[in-house]
């Protein structure tokens, strides 16, 4: 057995099959990655696990939508297309490219953790759901604080909130601090 490198998870590389060694350097896996414990998802044909399927067209307008890159014409042709995923209360207003977004994920009964991660000027977050019988996490973007409104996050949580589903944010979220610095003012908003 050689020595153990600083950072090394993984050993035995080269006890793993011919075959299976291809295929992970097909995907970009080299013995050094591997040993550095690089996520297989790919390589194994599991990469969007748990996700729910959509057409390449379909995916690439729901992308521009939560970057905050589709015109509004984009954004009223994806309104026609897209189905809000009935797992969303009624009386919980979302608007399009929220709950695009939602739509890629599965039935909320199957999850068991959720994760926020806030970005900074209006780049798209990330939100990172562990379900209850699978192994790997479902990882999809939602809007960030540079939408129309800036409170595409707070939609997301409220819709968290409102299915009971208990959500952790990677760390503290001021939404007001995040809000004005998307706005790019120094100004602030009047305490009530």
């Amino acid at each position: 057995m050689s020595p153990r490198r600083k950072g090394q998870v993984r050993f035995g590389y080269k006890k793993l099959s011919p075959a299976y060694r291809k295929r992970l350097e097909r995907n970009g896996i080299t013995q050094r990655t591997w040993e550095d414990g690089a996520d297989l998802r790919k390589a194994r044909g599991k990469a969007n696990e748990g996700k729910i399927k959509l057409s390449k067209t379909r995916q690439a307008q729901i992308d521009r939508a939560v970057r905050a890159q589709a015109t509004p014409s984009e954004i009223r042709e994806l309104e026609a297309i897209i189905t809000r995923p009935t797992w969303i209360p009624k009386g919980v207003p979302v608007r399009t490219e929220v709950a695009a977004a939602l739509s890629q994920l599965p039935n909320p009964r199957t999850w068991k953790h959720t994760y926020i991660t806030p970005a900074e000027d209006g780049k798209p977050w990330t939100m990172t759901i562990y379900r209850k019988r699978a192994k790997y996490p479902i990882i999809i973007e939602i809007p960030g604080g540079g939408g129309a409104e800036g409170e595409a996050p707070r939609e997301v949580i409220d819709v968290l909130k409102a299915i009971n589903i208990e959500y952790q944010a990677e760390k503290e979220i001021d939404f007001d601090s995040v809000f004005w610095s998307v706005m790019d003012t120094d100004m602030k908003a009047p305490k009530k």
